[in-house]
């Protein structure tokens, strides 16, 4: 939760828990994103990608700046158009895409 605090700016409205999860309510402006952290099943592996959350972001390059910073891997892919995606892992391991303004 504090990555998406201080990475995106998203303050945080509220934190509880329920069945042995953390959960925390934050305000990406217009609605709410929900993070669900729970124990990773035995059965399942913690790396296991099954999906992943895009944001579109109006400074882009900013953004690629910070995750270096973070020391964070960073995927960049160039769409026919020219615009950029960058698909990177939150210090969890939650798989995230930046979308550059305009997609």
């Amino acid at each position: 939760m504090g990555f998406y605090r201080e990475f995106f700016g998203f303050p945080v409205v509220k934190e509880f828990g329920s069945s042995g999860a953390k959960i925390a309510l934050l305000d990406i402006g217009g609605g709410q994103l929900e993070l669900i952290q729970r124990p990773a099943p035995k059965n399942i592996s913690p790396n296991c990608d099954w999906g992943h959350i895009a944001f579109h972001v109006p400074d882009f390059e900013e953004k690629l700046m910070k995750i270096e910073s973070l020391g964070l891997e960073k995927r960049i892919v160039t769409m026919d158009n020219g615009n950029r995606l960058c698909f990177f892992s939150d210090p969890d391991g939650h798989t995230l895409e930046l979308m550059e303004a305009g997609l």
